[in-house]
């Protein structure tokens, strides 16, 4: 669970990274593309090479320490670790930390390849500290160095000193570092029981890591030609990396002496370690143009060249990382599948700003300059029609990034086309080509992300969206040629068809037209309606297309046969006959298992666990989760047992308890005693009145069932209500005909109450379904009807009698309870307008079961919310608003009279 929140927060602090840092990365874009493209590549194939040099630092320290590892492998970690430094700011801590888990899992020692990472910083600072020597020593011969450039200095070598003598203190004084550990252990638990975690690391956890510190210091020691190779590779790649920065001078075409040279490189890497911010993030680029300056290069040239590296040796890498770090081993598999997903709603929101960059770029004028470029060899009207090619691609792609959000793979196919298309646009309206090459980069992320992109549309809305589509720029084409024909009163021209036609066009392929004057209100109104009209027809044919699937409801004969030969054989609980029920749609397994659900709008629904051999459990909840998410439906299963809460994490699943089922075990059941003197006294005075509680066994005579349906119509007049569905049975008459029904008959053999019988296949139980009396009976005539219910269960062997769920009741009754579960114990403890939860408790509550609990399983919080709705919808009907709303007025108009 820790390392499933800490994934998201990495994720949300690329999200934030993006949006908030935006600017900057478009200026890097942008310098860039200013440059010789010679050197630039040459300076790309030489940042590779610092990376790759770097990694070998890494590699080199851990054989060092005898940790097995290799290039390869570590590389990605590397990047990995540059992005966690930035949204993760630990003064390069939790980038050190990746290494460290990295290495533990792969069966390595976690102490020891901390010893290394110790190791790569020492390394690499002291590899750093010769060339900022020689960086110092220009400024200070060029009277340019300053009290901060010092300072930072000094802090750098003190860290490096500081590292040393850590390494110094387990070769050295073993014991002493076994003191340090300890004191660091108590500290930590002690932080830990502020949020109940007192033993976040173990009691041998000092001892164990001061041993094999002490062993890795050993061994470095013992090893000086490892040790001596580290610190080569070190100054390699730092000599790489200056190197880069030289061909990035010459790509913009000035070529820099030494002196300035190492100077700007010195202070450029100093500020990235030591820096307030992450990874220098805006220090960096506001010193280093400020040392180069000084030093006599031109202040363009400093900056642009500074902006430039940074762009290669940080930004690029940097988002490089965040794409590798969903492969790292520090993250289960089940993490990574939750990272690549994060990267789809990265590109989603992406494609969102990418649209309102269109937008914007639309409706504002192109460079003079390059407009003359482009004017000279493409025609007036293809510049004016890539305006319009814009606006409506920013446009479609803001309705787009909706879809995919939600993976659609309709959506991903269109998106790729518009941006495409945005590409094409930016560059004929005015040679706009850093909106191009954004809207291109884009378009190369979402293609390697395809596979991600499978949820379906429905195909019907599909053919209905493509109708609305072309219907929408007819429809808007018509609306203006015919408004402009018979309103030219309105506007300073009078118009006849083709130049009304021709007017329409204009407005569409620029935006506006200088020579269309509206002399009235309503003519400023009609010339703005042309853009609204196009704009909401369009919209709406973007979102039919990319719609969730609607699927019909109920389920064929063979499907509805075969769910009802699984529920026969593995059966076992109270809900498993209302399974097999009409409004049940069904999905069937490889394995044999069925789950039965509603789906409505984005939400899929399931009653209870799947049904089926317990082995397929697994591979049931992760195939239906995987079939939903192709249907663009959101996952959930309502009233599950406690049985597979663990499969349910383990695919990703949060649960809620939303209530406990009753059930009575008959071997123990019996109306004697003290405590069950009220039920027997009412069950004997019923007998002596001549009440008699009669089992009609199926089928049911047509007589029988009619006054059956009676006193069930009477109730629900009573109830100011109408039959729920979903997880409960209805009135329905081949129901109700085919299972046995107890009912009461009075003195004068009318039926007065009755409740149907539901057994449950593989499970020795037997339960209540509908449970129904008219509005005036004889006080205690459900007392009586239970107490015989359970007396005619107990003879005729079952063992055990399930009166249902009683919702709500002992949820959120602890403190520690999660705050979902005691919103809902304030709802079962104070809102009973709508249903009497706690009055139905009490009631099954007189007859002593024990309570088993249930549970709402869900995806995310986004998605209880729509599953509550599809719940509410599958068991009330679609118009339930209406129908509560009418009940409440029918309960309030008693109280107004």
């Amino acid at each position: 669970m820790t390392r499933r929140w800490l994934l998201w927060l990495l994720l949300i602090g690329f999200a934030w990274l993006t949006v908030a840092r935006f600017t900057e990365i478009k200026n890097l874009a942008d310098t860039l593309a200013q440059g010789q493209w010679q050197w630039i590549l040459a300076a790309v194939l030489l940042q590779i090479l610092y990376y790759l040099l770097y990694t070998a630092v890494y590699q080199s320290a851990f054989v060092t320490v005898d940790v097995r590892s290799r290039v390869r492998d570590l590389l990605p970690v590397t990047f990995a670790s540059i992005f966690v430094n930035v949204v993760a700011p630990s003064g390069g801590a939790s980038g050190t930390a990746l290494f460290v888990d990295d290495a533990a899992r792969r069966g390595q020692s976690a102490a020891r390849a901390a010893v290394g990472t110790i190791l790569v910083l020492i390394a690499d600072f002291s590899a750093f500290t010769l060339i900022l020597l020689v960086g110092l020593t220009v400024l200070f011969l060029d009277h340019n160095l300053t009290f901060y450039e010092v300072a930072a200095s000094l802090i750098l070598m003190a860290s490096t000193v500081s590292l040393t003598g850590t390494l110094l203190l387990g070769l050295w004084h073993p014991e002493r570092l076994r003191q340090l550990l300890s004191h660091i252990q108590r500290v930590v638990n002690r932080a830990g029981s502020w949020f109940r975690r007192p033993s976040l690391l173990n009691r041998d956890w000092s001892d164990k890591n001061a041993a094999e510190f002490t062993e890795a210091a050993q061994a470095m020691a013992t090893r000086p030609v490892h040790l001596a190779r580290t610190l080569a590779v070190a100054l390699a790649a730092q000599l790489v990396n200056l190197a880069s920065l030289y061909v990035l001078f010459l790509a913009f075409q000035y070529p820099i002496t030494f002196g300035p040279l190492v100077a700007g490189y010195s202070m450029a890497i100093l500020f990235l370690i030591v820096s307030p911010t992450p990874m220098g993030v805006g220090v960096v680029e506001g010193v280093t143009p400020l040392v180069l300056i000084s030093l006599g290069v031109p202040a363009a040239i400093a900056t642009v060249v500074v902006l430039a590296f940074r762009g290669l040796s940080f930004w690029l890498p940097m988002f490089i990382g965040f794409i590798l770090l969903q492969r790292l081993k520090s993250f289960s598999p089940a993490e990574q599948v939750q990272a690549r997903s994060w990267n789809v709603r990265v590109v989603a929101i992406l494609t969102a700003i990418m649209g309102v960059i269109n937008i914007l770029s639309a409706v504002t004028p192109s460079l003079a300059t390059r407009m003359a470029m482009i004017t000279h060899y493409s025609p007036l009207l293809v510049v004016r029609g890539s305006h319009l090619t814009a606006a409506l691609a920013g446009f479609a792609l803001l309705v787009l990034a909706v879809g995919l959000w939600r993976h659609k793979h309709t959506a991903w196919l269109l998106t790729l086309v518009v941006l495409v298309i945005s590409v094409i646009s930016h560059l004929l309206k005015g040679l706009d080509f850093e909106e191009a090459i954004l809207a291109a980069g884009l378009a190369i992320w979402l293609f390697a992300l395809g596979s991600h992109f499978q949820a379906l549309s429905d195909t019907p809305s599909i053919r209905k969206g493509a109708r609305l589509l072309a219907a929408a720029l007819a429809f808007t084409l018509i609306y203006g040629t015919i408004g402009f024909y018979m309103l030219d009163r309105h506007f300073s021209v009078n118009f006849d068809f083709g130049s009304a036609l021709q007017q329409t066009i204009v407005m569409f392929t620029e935006f506006y037209d200088p020579g269309l004057q509206p002399v009235t209100g309503f003519g400023r109104y009609f010339a703005a309606s042309i853009y609204i009209v196009g704009a909401v027809t369009l919209g709406y044919a973007l979102f039919v297309v990319i719609r969730p699937v609607v699927r019909p409801q109920g389920a064929s004969s063979q499907e509805r046969s075969r769910a009802e030969a699984i529920v026969q054989a593995y059966g076992h609980s109270a809900l498993a006959r209302m399974a097999l029920f009409e409004d049940k749609s069904y999905w069937f397994s490889p394995g044999g298992s069925v789950v039965a659900f509603a789906a409505k709008g984005r939400a899929a629904v399931t009653l209870g666990d799947p049904i089926g051999p317990p082995k397929d459990a697994v591979a049931a909840i992760a195939g239906f989760k995987a079939y939903c998410a192709r249907h663009d439906w959101q996952t959930a299963f309502f009233q599950t047992l406690p049985d597979y809460l663990n499969h349910y994490r383990a695919a990703g699943f949060d649960f809620v308890q939303i209530g406990n089922e009753g059930v009575i075990d008959l071997a123990d059941y019996t109306i004697s005693g003290k405590r069950n003197k009220s039920l027997r006294s009412n069950y004997n005075r019923f007998i002596k009145s001549g009440y008699r509680a009669e089992v009609h066994l199926p089928p049911l005579p047509t007589e029988l069932l009619e006054e059956l349906r009676e006193v069930s119509d009477e109730w629900l007049t009573m109830m100011h209500g109408r039959e729920k569905r979903f997880s409960l049975g209805w009135f329905d008459d081949d129901y109700i005909r085919s299972g046995p029904v107890m009912a009461i008959h009075t003195p004068d053999d009318d039926i007065s109450a009755f409740t149907n019988m539901v057994t449950e296949y593989k499970l020795n139980e037997v339960s209540t379904d509908l449970m129904r009396r008219r509005a005036k009976v004889e006080s205690g005539t459900m007392d009586f009807l239970f107490v015989s219910f359970c007396e005619w269960a107990k003879a005729q062997g079952y063992a055990s009698l399930n009166l249902g769920l009683s919702a709500l009741s002992g949820v959120g009754e602890q403190p520690d309870d999660p705050q979902i579960e005691r919103a809902l114990h304030y709802v079962y403890e104070h809102i009973n307008q709508f249903y009497n939860f706690k009055g139905l408790h009490e009631f099954k509550e007189k007859f002593h079961p024990h309570w088993e609990p249930r549970y709402f399983v869900f995806e995310n919080p986004t998605g209880l919310l729509a599953a509550a709705v599809v719940l509410t919808r599958a068991s009330s009907g679609d118009d339930f608003v209406w129908q509560y709303a009418k009940e409440l007025l029918k309960k309030k108009q008693p109280e107004a009279e």
